[in-house]
């Protein structure tokens, strides 16, 4: 359920430079309940996902990863995944992922637990954080880090 085909697909353009992203846990959880027949708003997610995946570029905190687990293993979800396959993505996408400290960035976002997501985009000199949390995207840029919804993102790297 979680594997999928992570090419870039750049034909004719040479290889697509990696990309390094922190993706909210928003994301991560859409992307790991979507299923194979995801609807058509849901392949920027997909495309995004897979993307930064594929260019082995995620990047969070210990912060960051707590919440994903968390939130994905809400009984919540049963119906959507078993708790097992839902762990299984939590413990890949946490070998996956690069850990950086988090910056002191203050208080960003009107909802003070956001601000760890772009804590970890700071402190991991990214450019981009993708989510579709509205309280994120008000925040528009934090340093160098551009918050982007991933239909955004998609069209910032290409």
């Amino acid at each position: 359920m979680f594997t999928r085909d992570i090419s870039a697909g750049n034909p004719g353009r040479g290889p697509a430079p990696p990309v390094r992203a922190v993706l909210d846990t928003n994301i991560l959880v859409a992307y790991a309940l979507l299923g194979d027949a995801a609807a058509r708003r849901h392949q920027a997610i997909r495309r995004c996902v897979e993307r930064v995946r594929g260019d082995r570029g995620l990047v969070g905190s210990t912060e960051t990863l707590a919440e994903l687990a968390e939130v994905l293993m809400r009984p919540t979800f049963d119906r959507y995944a078993d708790a097992g396959n839902r762990r299984r993505f939590v413990d890949a996408i946490a070998a996956e992922t690069t850990l950086v400290a988090p910056a002191p960035v203050g208080r960003l976002c009107r909802d003070p637990e956001d601000d760890m997501f772009l804590a970890a985009a700071v402190g991991g000199a990214v450019p981009w954080l993708v989510t579709v949390d509205r309280q994120l995207l008000s925040v528009r840029r934090a340093g160098d880090t551009r918050v982007l919804r991933p239909e955004r993102f998609l069209d910032a790297l290409a």
